[in-house]
């Protein structure tokens, strides 16, 4: 952040880089994130060091790593087919209308920094707990992030529905830009107290190992969101506005399919076994006089 408009405007050097600017200074964030995390690690009293003997390839670690993370990744790659589908579907309604919904996606991805957050808190503490057979714990993360998440989600709501043009007109005084940019955070923040509780039910399944639910979920709200757009996109009269509409019913089932999936996975993997109490001896006790 601090970086960028020095390498993307030239601040007190004169050499503007543009949009390579930007680059250059994730780039530079990047290394300097990796160097001192490093440094960590090769601290005299650091609690945590490299063990090079320990580095040896173990499939079996590998299979059940890869079983719980492509699912998830899988979800940010349907995510870019989404955007993919829209950017086509609006390209006839010109650069302002790919604009406004850019600057807009860009808006929404900000205002979910705080759930992105909390989801990313949320997976090794309820993990913990699922390892620790802790089923109530695992049950009450899920209802106090949801609720956090509620919270969050609907300051950003209410942000959105009222001053939508102050925060796109940041990005672009251009007034057809504002306008597309106003209608999509109009109809599409709606959707976002729903989004926030689907991302913390999406770190939920990480923790309890089975994230083939979360993708079942995105890849559905991904469908429904985007075959009826295209379908509709080939109709006369079809409106750029529809597309919004649309991610509300996405969101709506994928939601419900969601709440539906964790409860199952609560039946099928919160069922621990009680512990057995401690034995009493009932034998006579020898008393020493």
């Amino acid at each position: 952040m601090i970086l960028a408009p020095f390498l993307i405007f030239g601040w007190g050097t004169g050499h503007p880089f543009g949009v390579a600017g930007a680059a250059m200074s994730s780039l530079v964030a990047i290394v300097v994130a990796i160097v001192w995390l490093l440094s960590y690690f090769f601290a005299e009293h650091s609690f945590l060091k490299f063990d090079v003997g320990t580095w040896r390839p173990r499939l079996d670690l590998w299979r059940k790593m890869l079983a719980i993370g492509l699912p998830a990744g899988f979800e940010f790659a349907m995510t870019g087919l989404y955007l993919a589908v829209v950017y086509a579907i609006a390209r006839p309604f010109g650069a302002a209308s790919q604009a406004g919904f850019g600057i807009g996606m860009r808006i929404v991805q900000s205002g979910f920094m705080p759930v992105v957050a909390l989801g990313f808190a949320v997976a090794p503490v309820a993990g913990q707990n699922f390892g620790a057979k802790q089923a109530q714990r695992v049950r009450d993360t899920f209802k106090d992030a949801a609720y956090m998440a509620i919270a969050a989600m609907l300051a950003f709501t209410i942000i959105c529905q009222t001053v939508p043009a102050m925060i796109v007109g940041v990005f672009s005084k251009d007034a057809s830009v504002i306008a597309v940019g106003v209608d999509y955070l109009h109809i599409v923040s709606w959707t976002f107290v729903g989004s926030g509780v689907m991302f913390v039910a999406s770190s939920m399944f990480q923790a309890m190992g089975n994230t083939v639910p979360s993708l079942i979920t995105s890849g559905t709200r991904i469908a429904v969101a985007s075959i009826p757009s295209v379908l509709l996109s080939r109709t006369a009269g079809f409106q750029l506005h529809w597309i919004w509409y649309m991610s509300l019913i996405a969101v709506a089932v994928a939601l419900t399919m969601s709440m539906l999936l964790l409860a199952r996975e609560y039946r099928r993997r919160l069922t621990f076994d009680a512990p057995e109490p401690a034995a009493v001896s009932t034998g006579a006790v020898a008393v020493q006089t």
